[in-house]
């Protein structure tokens, strides 16, 4: 799939809405049902679901309402190296409602903010949309579909034509004959066999998801985006983030999954910042023409995320300044990139502050390290 741009956020949102509103067996509420159901595994891990609790109906509504009401961000390529940069050496700290760029928002990063992980899911994430919840702040992320899953989503889209009392006499044919997962060792020489043996393990890998709801039409979602994972963010001092609900776990999921929820919290820390700008821009007249058809109200705007200008020296002096004016020094010295607690009385607590490499020292004694120094400029 094409990165989308800035002006593409708008349509993005649009779709998405009208997939949460849908109904029918190609919107959210049947694709969370098959692909969910209503008590998935871990679900009580999350602290905010019990198991009486129909979870896929519930996400599919909150959708339905957050998703027209949320405002747009698109985050440059730039801006979102810094955040995944930034993310490793970013403490623990206790998040608060006014941290976040918006109370209800979707963010669209130019390129996937975490690659080349174990779990594949989370290295093709470029969207996250949150809004609160129970519990705190609901934060969904959604990923492209890669190269590896369009083969199964064929599967799917060619299944669901099917019709469902068949399918399902299939899937558990194929699950009683306990079949194993078709490999280069095992595959039949004849190519509709092969066809019929992937069909089949698909149906009985899905055996349960077909006894409680219809496949998709779409199997994927039709706006182009897969739901990954729901995260109920507690407004809490915390180590990482809690346990979410997603589609399904690897060995690698975990790992991945939290290098994902801190590059998350760093870019919205760093939105905060003086050292990112913010730009007005508006989908195209041809986007806009398509979004009203969908939803009228809708607003076609999206804020264009990116880093300013680099400077030499710090976006903000840090608390000792007064203490090292008082002080000779005989040298100047790089200080390297670091995130610095900045106190706020007003919230009684502190909040993350980055700092930028920059010169320290007077201006008129030699350099640490030597007098050359090349200096990369954004």
């Amino acid at each position: 799939m094409i990165a989308a741009t800035a002006r593409d956020v708008p349509e993005i949102r649009a779709r998405m809405t009208d997939w949460a509103r849908d109904p029918e067996l190609d919107g959210a509420g049947n694709w969370f049902r098959f692909f969910l159901g209503p008590s998935p595994d871990g679900v009580t891990e999350s602290r905010v679901f019990d198991r009486v609790d129909d979870v896929g109906a519930t996400i599919a509504g909150t959708l339905a309402i957050q998703l027209p009401a949320a405002k747009l961000f698109y985050v440059s390529a730039d801006m979102t190296d810094l955040a995944r940069h930034a993310a490793d050496p970013l403490t623990d700290c206790r998040l608060h409602p006014e941290d976040l760029p918006a109370q209800i928002g979707v963010m669209v990063y130019e390129h996937p903010p975490v690659e080349g992980t174990a779990a594949g899911r989370h290295n093709d994430v470029t969207v996250v949309s949150w809004g609160p919840g129970r519990g705190g702040l609901w934060v969904h992320t959604w990923a492209t579909t890669s190269a590896s899953q369009q083969g199964l989503v064929r599967i799917g889209r060619a299944l669901a034509q099917l019709p469902h009392d068949e399918m399902l006499a299939r899937a558990r044919s194929a699950a009683a004959r306990n079949l194993p997962e078709p490999t280069p060792d095992n595959k039949p020489s004849d190519s509709e066999e092969i066809a019929d043996q992937t069909a089949d393990h698909v149906l009985a890998t899905f055996l349960s998801n077909l006894e409680r709801a219809q496949v998709p039409p779409s199997f994927t979602p039709p706006h182009g985006y897969e739901w990954c994972a729901l995260t109920p963010m507690e407004f809490a001092e915390m180590e990482g983030w809690p346990g979410g609900v997603s589609e399904g776990k690897s060995s690698g999921d975990t790992d991945a999954r939290i290098a994902l929820q801190r590059t998350i919290l760093a870019t919205w820390l760093l939105m905060g910042q003086t050292l990112v700008r913010s730009e007005p821009m508006t989908a195209p007249r041809a986007a806009r023409r398509r979004i009203e058809r969908l939803d009228p109200v809708l607003d076609p705007t999206v804020r264009y995320i990116d880093l300013r200008r680099a400077r030499t020296e710090p976006s903000d002096r840090p608390d000792d300044d007064v203490e090292k004016g008082m002080r000779e020094y005989r040298h100047r010295w790089i200080v390297r990139w670091h995130w610095r607690n900045q106190d706020y009385p007003s919230r009684s607590d502190h909040r993350p502050i980055w700092i930028d490499p920059h010169f320290a020292g007077p201006e008129d004694k030699p350099l640490l390290g030597g007098e050359r120094v090349n200096v990369l400029r954004r």
